[in-house]
């Protein structure tokens, strides 16, 4: 299947995104001087900015990418709620249950960036201990709702507390009875949790944690990894992204390759957001067509091109619409 089909294909699509909700803040300045109190480099502040991250980055690609979204996640009841919800509106997506806990702050990741690009600093600010099983009942509800034509489910876990091994099991189940897509993001702590699902997505560095390897250093090494974590947690798929080496993905009847496309990279933050929410309206559309991951590869290249968390731009898709599918490596 071609790009341009595959794109074309993608408008329209319902996807649903549960998991954990974040505001990516960046603060820009000037890189001025060295600090007489410590050797740290002081930076003059001009501006900052505030993006939606996590899961909500994940669903403002799926929306970029021209499908119709809705998330489900939590946040605290303060500012930055506020400020991450009107920054999902701004997006354009309007349909969500984003459901507020007092006991809880909202994730947040403030990066500081000096002279445009140079991140100096990151600060997290989260609470990582799992949600009740109240709110655990009130987003497996969301989702019983959200099921009549939906087309894909994404589960976004960043192990902040809202993907609890039950909801993943249960949310999986759900979506089983109705032939819905299962894509997700897990961490190695938390892989266990997904059992059943369509396609896990992990990159080298959390796929040689999972499977205690020293590291995923070759491509070779990554499909191998990649067979073993489809057999350890009865995924469906797995997918191992490694940077500029491209992506290794085992299937139960194939394994591959995809090369990585040359680009000068600016800042790879939220690339995987990218690469999941391809992925996961590809394999609604198509199933597991090798073009679906080769797509992949091309948005991910286009938001690294870019300063800090990003989506890809209509230009981006443009330009994605008119190559030709030719990266594939075959393994037999």
């Amino acid at each position: 299947m071609s790009f341009r089909t595959l794109l074309d294909h993608f408008v329209g699509k319902r996807a649903a995104v549960i998991g954990d909700l974040m505001l990516d803040e960046y603060v820009f300045g000037a890189a001025t001087r060295i600090s007489p109190e410590a050797p740290v480099m002081v930076v003059r502040q001009s501006g900052t900015r505030n993006v939606p991250g996590g899961a909500a980055n994940v669903a403002l690609n799926l929306a970029a990418l021209g499908a119709e979204v809705v998330i489900g996640g939590v946040v605290g009841d303060d500012a930055y709620a506020d400020t991450l919800c009107r920054a999902i509106r701004n997006s354009g997506i309007h349909d969500s249950a984003i459901l507020r806990d007092p006991s809880r702050v909202t994730t947040r990741k403030t990066r500081v960036l000096a002279d445009s690009a140079h991140q100096v600093l990151r600060i997290d600010h989260e609470d990582e201990s799992p949600i009740t099983s109240q709110v655990e009942d009130e987003l497996l509800g969301v989702l019983s709702g959200w099921l009549d034509g939906l087309d894909v489910l994404v589960l976004s876990d960043y192990l902040k507390g809202t993907l609890t091994a039950r909801l993943a099991e249960q949310a999986i189940h759900l979506c089983s009875r109705r032939n819905v897509p299962v894509v997700v993001n897990p961490k190695p702590k938390s892989c266990a949790y997904y059992a059943g699902a369509t396609l896990l997505s992990l990159n080298k560095s959390e796929a040689s944690a999972m499977l205690s390897f020293d590291k995923v250093g070759s491509e070779f090494d990554a499909l191998v990894a990649a067979d073993e974590i489809r057999i350890r947690t009865s995924a469906k798929s797995v997918l191992i992204t490694l940077g500029e080496q491209g992506m290794a993905i085992s299937e139960p009847t194939s394994k591959f390759l995809i090369a990585a496309p040359k680009v000068e990279v600016f800042d790879t933050a939220g690339a995987g957001d990218t690469v999941v929410a391809s992925v996961a309206l590809g394999v609604a559309v198509a199933g597991f067509d090798r073009a679906v991951f080769e797509l992949a590869a091309q948005a991910g290249a286009k938001v690294v091109r870019h300063v800090g968390v990003a989506v890809p731009s209509w230009e981006d898709l443009e330009a994605i619409r008119n190559l030709s599918s030719s990266s594939l490596q075959e393994v037999s």
